[in-house]
């Protein structure tokens, strides 16, 4: 059968009972960011096994609309109970929903989609008939913290896995070296890696001057003052060439506009020691159609629609590679996918 033609095993009810599963995934996520704005999770993460008026007296919130949340919770699996009276966190949510240190937490990419996202769709009116942009860059202190704790499980990987899995960069870390994280935001990867590793030299730089704002103030309150420092501004501000150990760009490449990616990725180079990492963290766009509907790569593909009117483009893996390869790498480019679609990238100069 040609592709493009009707598949008549395929019902009406069929792509109906898509439509509202869609839609109940709508409503779903609002669920979930109100349990997040009113402490539900982290209530019942503290107090399992409550009752809806429990919670309500304990948070001051309206009862009547608590039985109601928590009986659609159930009923989406994100709370189990046997009699609909008293409620627990399903397996798991605890770390994914109720505690926002764990490296599992995805309340912060939740929260982006409620609170920014949807008015950036309400936006993409207009903007898909003119080709408008709002970039990301210097929105609001609000939206550079939200966007920092929703990659902040990236973060953790980086820190405790990838940097030192990288080869003979372990004795490096523990030893004392020079690390630049590019596209810093509010700092949260370079305050993980220089409290991990307090032998190291953690450098952050960014444009965004509404993030970096945060990780100033971060700092002021640490104890990290003599192996953290920030730069605002493009990346050969932040040192001389041949100084750093390792450069990092944790969802940062496919934010970079294309007109510029190439100087980006010369600049890391140039700073690199001989020897050192590249190490890329980022969502790949499919350049194959039937790749358009395989499983890792829907993340990214859902990205690059809700970040359209942001001006940020995903690019492809060919595409990735010729930059690397463009700005004077010739090693093997190390290439993994993790989790639901984030690839991994690992180049030594």
């Amino acid at each position: 059968m040609n592709k493009l033609s009707k598949n008549d095993d395929i019902s009406p009810e069929h792509q109906v009972a898509k439509i509202f599963e869609w839609r109940r995934g709508f409503n779903v996520t609002y669920l979930i960011s109100l349990g997040i704005d009113l402490g539900l999770f982290k209530y019942l993460a503290q107090t399992p096994a409550s009752t809806p008026q429990q919670i309500a007296q304990s948070l001051s919130l309206h009862y009547p609309y608590i039985e109601t949340w928590c009986k659609t919770a159930f009923a989406v699996g994100i709370l189990e109970t046997e009699n609909c009276s008293n409620y627990i966190l399903a397996d798991h949510f605890d770390k994914i929903l109720a505690n926002d240190t764990n490296p599992r937490y995805l309340g912060g990419y939740v929260k982006l989609g409620v609170d920014f996202a949807a008015k950036d769709f309400k936006f993409s009116i207009e903007a898909y008939r003119t080709g408008a942009k709002v970039p990301f860059q210097n929105r609001s202190e609000s939206f550079a913290e939200t966007v920092g704790i929703a990659v902040s499980g990236l973060h953790a990987l980086t820190t405790h896995k990838l940097l030192p899995g990288l080869n003979g960069f372990n004795k490096k870390l523990e030893r004392g070296c020079k690390i630049l994280d590019v596209g810093c935001g509010t700092g949260k990867l370079v305050f993980q890696i220089a409290k991990k590793w307090r032998n190291a030299n953690v450098i952050g730089v960014d444009i965004d001057k509404k993030g970096l704002s945060i990780a100033e103030k971060q700092l002021v309150k640490s104890d990290l003052k003599t192996n953290v420092e920030f730069v605002e501004g493009d990346i050969p501000a932040a040192g001389k060439p041949n100084s750093f150990d390792v450069i990092t760009m944790i969802e940062v490449l496919h934010e970079i506009s294309p007109k510029i990616r190439q100087k980006v990725l010369n600049n890391c180079y140039r700073l690199l020691k001989k020897e050192g990492w590249l190490l890329i963290v980022d969502e790949t766009y499919p350049s194959k159609t039937e790749d358009f509907r395989k499983k890792e790569y829907q993340f990214p593909i859902q990205t690059a629609f809700e970040e359209l009117t942001w001006g940020n483009i995903l690019p492809t893996a060919e595409a990735q590679e010729k930059l690397i390869k463009s700005a004077g790498f010739k090693t093997k480019i190390n290439r993994n996918i993790i989790g639901e679609g984030f690839t991994i990238l690992e180049v030594q100069k």
